[in-house]
């Protein structure tokens, strides 16, 4: 992409405008999708509409059929300006979706009109080494708490990822546990774990973001050669295990050379041979 702002549009109108009265704004309340474009397309839609559909069921925004077809809606209006503009290409597309304004205080109001707030960035520009070489990673003191009814989706209170992220010291991604001290996910990506001949990620039953990414390898592993599980991870798991790699629906996968924990004291993996199948895979398949 050659244009360097941004497109937002409130409920298809392009502004920056949005009511102080939004409850997005007062309580974080609703949800958001951030979903790249390829060719003019979002690969991973299926799986983006899942997700924003759980969300929609979890806080109870309103009708599921109904908001998916307006998140339809949107994402059409939003591509056939970035068609219009030939920005087709290695974009970035994020969805917000607020409960809009009402309610009495936390209470929200009985039948909700929602907000779509939709925005244009272009894909940031990550060095190539991080793909082809490796990142380096830290291990995040702040832990997650345990909330099973709102694990998976993407909701707009953040909170907790602003504290992590403050962790980072020249890092580009940071290890986040829950209170358990089992391994959760990344500040901003979900987590690969090369373990013998198999591969886990962390379970994200009680608390972390369902990675769409993560999601599409769940489903698709056997074509990869290799089976991907859901499983525990701690401490002693992690610093065991033969690699790591740090994957998401905007970077793709990022192999893991070094953890830093909170003393300073470095552990160096070497990048594993699958994730150049996984790499090549998601660049057949997905374009990425």
């Amino acid at each position: 992409m050659n244009r360097k702002s941004h497109i937002t549009l409130v409920n298809g109108i392009e502004t920056s405008a949005l009511t102080i009265a939004d409850r997005g704004l007062a309580y974080g309340d609703g949800i958001f999708e951030t979903m790249r474009v390829v060719a003019g397309k979002i690969p991973l839609i299926k799986y983006h509409l899942a997700r924003f559909e759980c969300g929609i069921l979890r806080l109870k925004l309103g009708a599921p059929q109904t908001l998916k077809r307006e998140f339809k809606k949107t994402i059409g209006q939003v591509l056939s300006q970035l068609a219009d503009n030939k920005l087709t290409d290695n974009a970035l597309v994020k969805i917000m979706v607020t409960r809009g304004c009402g309610g009495v205080g936390y209470l929200p109001p009985a039948s909700a009109e929602c907000t779509f707030i939709s925005q244009v960035f272009n894909l940031p520009e990550y060095p190539s080494e991080y793909s082809n070489k490796g990142i380096q990673v830290k291990i995040i003191q702040h832990q997650l708490p345990d909330h099973p009814a709102l694990a998976g989706i993407k909701h707009l209170n953040r909170l907790d990822q602003v504290l992590a992220s403050q962790e980072l010291n020249g890092e580009q991604e940071g290890l986040v546990f829950d209170h358990n001290s089992n391994l959760v996910e990344g500040l901003k990506s979900n987590v690969l774990i090369f373990e013998g001949s198999q591969v886990l990620t962390p379970s994200l039953e009680s608390c972390g973001v369902q990675g769409t990414l993560r999601q599409y390898l769940l489903e698709h592993n056997k074509a990869l050669g290799f089976e991907i599980k859901q499983g525990v991870i701690d401490k002693d798991r992690l610093k065991s295990a033969d690699g790591l790699a740090m994957i998401n629906s905007v970077f793709g996968l990022w192999p893991v050379l070094t953890v830093r924990d909170q003393n300073g004291e470095h552990q160096k993996y070497e990048r594993h041979n699958k994730c150049k199948t996984i790499q090549q895979y998601l660049n057949k398949q997905l374009g990425y």
